[in-house]
C-alpha cells in the first residue's frame, strides 16, 4: 500500500511539474513588437514624468522579453516650415531633435521605421519586413492610444494579423482616454496582455 501511495504521489508531482513549466510559458515568444513613438518630443512635454517613466519601464521590460529580432521600432517625423530671405522662400525641413528616441528606450536593434501617416501599417517597408519575417502576432505599445496606437491596431486587426496590446505599456492623453480606448479594443475583439 505505501508504494502504491508513493508512487501516485510521484505522478502527482510529476503532473503538477508539467502544468508549472507549460504555465511559464513565454507569451511573447513568436511574437513581433512594435514599439510606437517614444520620442523624447512627446516623453519630455506631453507627460508627468513619473507617468512617462512608469511607462517607459513598462515598455522596456516588454523589449527585454521579446526576442530581439522581433522588436520593432517607429518614429515619427516631425516637419518644420521655414522661411527664408533668399530662394526658396519657404520649405519644410525635418526637426531631428524632435524626432530623437527618449534616451530611457532600451533599443535593441536597427529595426527603425519612420512614419508620417498615423497608421503604421500604411508604411510598406514595415509590411514588406513582416512578410520576409512570416510575422503573424503583433503587439503594439507606446504613444498615443487614442489616436496613433488606435489606427494601427485597428488596421493590423484588418490585414489579417493577430493583434494584442499592453495596457501598462501604453501613454494616453489622460487614463480615462486610454482606458475608453482599450474598451474599444476589447470590443473590437484586440486581445489584452498583462505584463503583472
Amino acid at each position: 500500500m505505501k508504494f502504491t501511495n508513493t508512487i501516485f504521489l510521484t505522478f502527482i508531482l510529476i503532473l503538477c511539474s508539467i502544468f508549472a513549466k507549460s504555465q511559464d510559458k513565454n507569451i511573447f515568444e513568436n511574437k513581433y513588437l512594435i514599439v510606437l513613438d517614444i520620442q523624447e518630443y512627446y516623453t519630455n512635454s506631453k507627460l508627468p514624468d513619473i507617468s512617462t517613466q512608469e511607462v517607459v519601464d513598462s515598455v522596456n521590460y516588454v523589449i527585454n522579453k521579446m526576442n530581439s529580432t522581433n522588436v520593432i521600432y517607429i518614429k515619427r517625423i516631425h516637419k518644420v516650415l521655414n522661411i527664408s530671405f533668399s530662394s526658396p522662400f519657404i520649405y519644410t525641413s525635418l526637426d531631428t531633435s524632435a524626432m530623437r528616441f527618449d534616451k530611457r528606450l532600451n533599443l535593441v536593434n536597427k529595426n527603425i521605421f519612420t512614419r508620417e501617416k498615423p497608421n503604421v501599417f500604411s508604411l510598406k517597408e514595415l509590411i514588406d519586413f513582416l512578410k520576409q519575417n512570416n510575422a503573424k502576432e503583433i503587439i503594439i505599445i507606446g504613444f498615443l492610444a487614442e489616436e496613433f496606437l488606435y489606427q494601427s491596431v485597428i488596421k493590423g486587426e484588418e490585414l489579417g494579423y493577430i493583434m494584442y496590446v499592453i495596457p501598462e505599456a501604453i501613454i494616453g492623453k489622460s487614463q480615462k482616454g486610454k482606458d475608453k480606448v482599450m474598451k474599444k479594443l476589447i470590443k473590437k475583439g484586440i486581445r489584452i496582455l498583462d505584463i503583472k
